[in-house]
């Protein structure tokens, strides 16, 4: 008999394989001098492991949601969970950069798909009041990374080496892997029995039509481009612009992080309330805390008040965008939306940290940084609140006796 945990024991479990997918990711941060040095190669090429693995997750996790829709979700779970854990250990073992970047593509690969795989899982482990909160939970798993991932993984690079922080995060793991196999259905995403797998695919496909969907991945993409403008490069605007010294900048990192964590758990329960009143004030938030951040470079407490709403702000703005996709593509492909969802997050990313260099690059101080990524804040909040008054019509519309929509 299959027996599933409750509920808040199976999303602690979702939580820490979200940890160990961050972990993996934002680990290379800390160890790229070490890496570079390891395998001659300058630190400007060792960073292109950061980009790989973004462009990966960008452009592979669409096509494998389209490719894998008929595959029963816990063994695509299990696959994924060994690319994951294989990709680590090739990295690990590799003797030079190439199979080094190899390792990070396959392991953004299995990334790409697993996410919004543990996001449909959280979703559909509790009732739909509920489910902001349990999105929440996931999302928070990088958060914490950020926290303790991150620092943990520096240190282990720098004890025993780089190699051995890649085979923690595969020895993690694989341990995980027992834990959320369980957790998962063995059948695939829901289809009608007659339904052709091409017909599916077309269906699959239409759900990317949809003007809501458009509209949150939009907005995701902006919100992450808003953050990474500045958060690509907040360790010099805290040592160079603001004054602190190094190690008190990583300790700052630290508190950036705490301010996510408890920026999930706001950002969930505003999610249960109204959804897309949870991706107004989120966005407004991190349009104010980016713009406070860049006006109060001067002064170093304000500075750190700025910099932990900024985290807060940030992580409560994935929850609730999450929430709204699984609300809007439910009952059709809603794998594929969420997959959509962070390749749009990825995108988002990478262009605020190229918008950023771009800006520094023209000759702006890094203090201007946190002022371009507000800008793109308020132009998400903008088709924030334009889809919602949308809705709103369209509702007042089909309220009415006698009206139709056309």
């Amino acid at each position: 008999m299959n027996r599933t945990p409750h509920p808040s024991r199976a999303l602690a479990v979702l939580t820490l394989c979200s940890f160990t997918l961050g972990t993996g990711e934002i680990m290379i941060a800390g160890l790229l001098p070490a890496i570079a040095a390891d395998v001659s190669v300058p630190l400007s090429t060792a960073g292109l492991l950061v980009s790989a693995f973004a462009l990966t997750v960008v452009v592979g996790g669409p096509v494998l949601a389209l490719a894998t829709g008929r595959v029963p979700r816990r063994g695509m779970l299990v696959a994924l969970m060994g690319c994951y854990l294989l990709g680590n250990a090739v990295s690990a073992l590799a003797p030079g950069f190439g199979l080094l970047a190899g390792g990070r593509v396959l392991a953004a690969l299995a990334h790409s798909a697993l996410m919004p795989l543990f996001f449909r899982t959280a979703a559909d482990l509790v009732p739909p009041e509920r489910r902001g909160r349990a999105v929440a939970r996931v999302s928070a798993g990088f958060s914490l990374a950020m926290i303790a991932g991150l620092p943990l993984g520096t240190a282990v690079g720098q004890w025993l080496g780089w190699r051995a922080t890649f085979w923690a995060v595969a020895a993690l793991t694989a341990a995980v892997t027992v834990c959320v196999a369980p957790l998962v259905p063995r059948s695939p995403e829901q289809a009608a029995p007659e339904q052709a797998a091409p017909g599916r695919r077309l269906t699959e496909l239409r759900v990317l039509g949809d003007r809501r969907v458009r509209a949150v991945t939009a907005v995701t993409a902006l919100s992450a481009a808003a953050a990474f403008t500045a958060y690509t490069y907040v360790t010099p605007l805290l040592t160079d612009t603001v004054g602190f010294s190094p190690s008190a900048a990583t300790v700052l990192l630290l508190l950036f992080g705490i301010g996510g964590t408890v920026g999930s758990t706001v950002g969930g329960r505003l999610t249960d309330r109204s959804v897309t009143g949870a991706i107004g004030w989120t966005v407004g938030g991190l349009a104010a805390a980016l713009l406070l951040l860049a006006v109060t470079t001067g002064a170093k407490a304000p500075a750190v008040a700025a910099l932990f709403l900024f985290g807060a702000t940030y992580y409560a703005v994935i929850p609730a965008v999450n929430t709204r996709l699984l609300d809007v593509a439910a009952g059709r492909a809603r794998t594929l939306a969420l997959t959509v969802q962070s390749s749009a997050f990825n995108l988002g990313t990478a262009l605020g940290g190229w918008l950023g260099g771009r800006l520094l690059a023209a000759g702006a101080g890094l203090e201007r940084l946190p002022l371009a990524g507000s800008l793109i804040a308020l132009a998400a909040l903008a088709w924030t609140l334009r889809e919602a008054a949308g809705e709103r019509r369209a509702a007042a519309v089909a309220d009415r006796p006698g009206e139709h929509v056309a």
